[in-house]
């Protein structure tokens, strides 16, 4: 397992936030923290990397970086790793199962056996039912 110190510029590092002390607290003016929280979807597909490193937990942002620009949090160990696999172009999927650790990318809804999307079909249904009768189409 490689690690190095903290880069300040053009890395980006994958850490999910939460309530505890980041480990690069110190370093917090220098980098920009979770830059997609100010961004719309669109602006995160069209993302271009910063001059400053990044600390993200963003698919789309991790994957405009080369692997050996991307620096993963590791839980057991709290160092700081490289990926084992290209990151830069990868798809949403790999980044949000392999760095991110989310197991499924498969919306809960649809984990359930579809019993809410039936519910939602439903409605959908009556409502199209209802402004037939109503406009009389």
């Amino acid at each position: 397992m490689k690690t190095e110190p903290i880069q300040l510029n053009g890395h980006c590092y994958v850490l999910m936030q939460g309530d505890w002390y980041h480990p690069i607290i110190k370093h917090r003016h220098d980098i920009v923290w979770y830059p997609e929280s100010a961004m719309t979807l669109t602006e995160r597909h069209q993302y271009r990397p910063y001059v400053r490193s990044v600390v993200t937990e963003d698919a789309w942002i991790i994957a405009c970086y080369p692997m050996e620009k991307v620096r993963v949090l590791d839980d057991e160990t709290g160092a700081w790793t490289w990926p084992d696999r290209q990151t830069y172009g990868a798809s949403h999927n790999h980044i949000t199962c392999c760095l991110l650790g989310i197991r499924s990318t498969i919306p809960a809804v649809t984990l359930d056996g579809g019993v809410e999307i039936k519910k939602h079909i439903a409605e959908y249904k009556k409502l199209i039912d209802k402004a037939h009768k109503l406009y009389k189409v």
